[in-house]
């Protein structure tokens, strides 16, 4: 009894060695920059959210020193070390507090910072000031 091959071609031998590591390294190329977009768009998310609340909280201390001294660390304190803060600056006027930040997201590749968008993040926050109003008649 006579067990038959298939019948191969010269040509053929050894072609799974040559694509599938040019395969793994495109499927891992992907996945490293959908990562980065994930995280890119996570620390927006961040950005977006502790500045909010900073101007918040600085807007209802009327815009004082102090109140936005407090809402500054308590922005830093929110960020820690995973983000690098560029820039906080702070403009009060008579009636608006308004916080503008640039922080640079953590990369995962290399040239990260050269992909479109990806480099950092700007923001900017306005809010009235509010000053607690007490009537005194009743």
């Amino acid at each position: 009894m006579t067990t038959r091959r298939a019948a191969r071609h010269r040509d053929e031998d050894g072609v799974g060695l040559v694509a599938l590591p040019w395969g793994v390294l495109a499927f891992g190329a992907f996945l490293m920059l959908s990562v980065q977009v994930a995280v890119h768009l996570f620390s927006t998310s961040i950005v977006t959210a502790t500045g909010h609340e900073a101007t918040r909280r600085a807007a209802l201390g009327g815009g004082s020193p102090e109140a936005i001294a407090e809402a500054e660390q308590w922005l830093r304190s929110r960020f820690g070390s995973s983000m690098e803060v560029e820039s906080v600056r702070w403009i009060t006027t008579a009636d608006v507090v308004a916080l503008e930040i640039t922080a640079r997201p953590p990369n995962l590749l290399p040239g990260a910072a050269a992909l479109s968008g990806l480099g950092s993040i700007e923001r900017r926050f306005e809010m009235r000031r509010e000053l607690a109003r007490f009537d005194a008649g009743g």
